[in-house]
């Protein structure tokens, strides 16, 4: 229902808020070279310290961005693959991160200020700030599970999409309904 929906997008935002502040993880950190980053791409500039460990693959690798090409990042956090993709774009394209946490996004603009390619928006994954057919490609790092609605960000996605763009999703997805009742709740599923 709408209200438990606010209540999870509520708690996916506190705890993503305080990552960003580094006042805790809900989430357990997971080594960049564990879900793909290679050595290269975590000596960019800015990579450091927008990887918070909180992603589950390397996103930028699967979308196979090509040079001038428009990327959005749905909920970009801190911008490690905001970074990662406008190093594909190159500077005659353009990479745009949401998030809807202030906090991250105020981390993600501070790593990528030497990248005048990147932009950022406040906004939910539910109801994307941007235009029909504007991007070539959607990207995505571990983020579409903590929505509750995910039906409305894949017509989201769709939406946003020039024709014969693309998205490349790196997540995490269950077949079974395997968790224990305690890890049912709005606070557990924030992470």
């Amino acid at each position: 229902d709408a209200d438990a929906a606010s209540r999870q997008r509520q708690h996916v935002s506190s705890s993503y808020s305080a990552v960003a502040s580094k006042e805790g993880s809900c989430c357990v950190s997971v080594s960049p070279s564990l879900v793909g980053y290679s050595a290269s791409d975590l000596s960019l500039s800015g990579v450091a310290s927008a990887n918070l460990g909180v992603g589950c693959g390397t996103p930028v690798r699967l979308a196979s961005l090509k040079s001038e090409e428009s990327v959005l990042d749905l909920g970009c956090g801190a911008g490690v693959d905001c970074i990662l993709a406008a190093q594909e774009v190159g500077d005659a394209g353009a990479v745009v991160g949401v998030d809807m946490t202030q906090d991250m996004l105020a981390k993600a603009r501070e790593n990528s200020k030497h990248l005048p390619n990147v932009k950022y928006r406040l906004g939910e994954i539910e109801h994307l700030p941007a235009t029909d057919g504007e991007f070539d490609a959607v990207i995505s790092n571990c983020v579409i599970n903590l929505s509750p609605e995910k039906d409305k960000v894949c017509r989201e996605m769709f939406r946003v999409l020039k024709p014969g763009g693309r998205i490349a999703i790196s997540d995490v997805v269950s077949k079974t309904d395997f968790m224990p009742e305690h890890l049912r709740t709005a606070e557990a599923l924030a992470c």
